[in-house]
């Protein structure tokens, strides 16, 4: 898995991942969708902690996808914590808009893939109403992964062969998406 500054060569797409740590069940799709995303050589792939996500990793990105584990039916706080930090920092004032705000993620493609103990509705539902937003498009339905043979809300239940499979599909068909500029 990437995890770099470096500038892309201009002619590449950019994916970026952001999840909230390098650990756990989220981790383990973050990977799977990374590794399914690197099948497509015309993108550049990036995976960033959300804790060190930046603006600019937002703005230079032609698609960007959100994993979180869920955390009492809601995101991990650290990902709230960098849409807290970062969420007006994309967004510039508008004479369009009587003196409002338009965001500068608009259209962009956008997918959110969530690791939960109990049904993941709550954590996908709080990102996708932060990112509305931000006007961004999505480009994917949520992938909610339920671990399985933990008790409600653990996680220490497994995740099955077919959600790490749908993870990598998910990488593959988004970076192809974006490299062809279909998405």
């Amino acid at each position: 898995m990437m995890n770099t500054l470096a500038s892309p060569p201009t002619t590449l797409r950019r994916l970026t991942v952001i999840h909230p740590g390098t650990f756990g069940g989220t981790q383990r799709l973050v990977s799977s969708f990374c590794e399914g995303a690197a099948t497509c050589s015309e993108i550049h792939l990036v995976s960033r902690s959300a804790s060190v996500c930046t603006e600019h990793e937002l703005l230079d990105s032609d698609a960007v996808v959100f994993a979180t584990p869920e955390h009492f039916g809601y995101m991990a706080g650290s990902m709230k914590a960098m849409f807290d930090r970062l969420f007006y920092r994309c967004m510039q004032d508008s004479t369009a808009l009587d003196g409002g705000t338009e965001s500068l993620l608009a259209g962009r493609a956008y997918a959110v893939i969530v690791c939960a103990g109990n049904d993941g509705t709550g954590a996908a539902e709080s990102m996708t109403r932060i990112i509305t937003g931000w006007r961004m498009r999505k480009v994917a339905d949520d992938l909610i992964v339920r671990r399985v043979g933990g008790q409600a809300g653990s996680t220490r239940g497994k995740i099955a062969d077919g959600d790490i499979a749908r993870c990598k599909e998910l990488g593959q068909s988004i970076a192809e998406g974006i490299s062809m500029g279909a998405l």
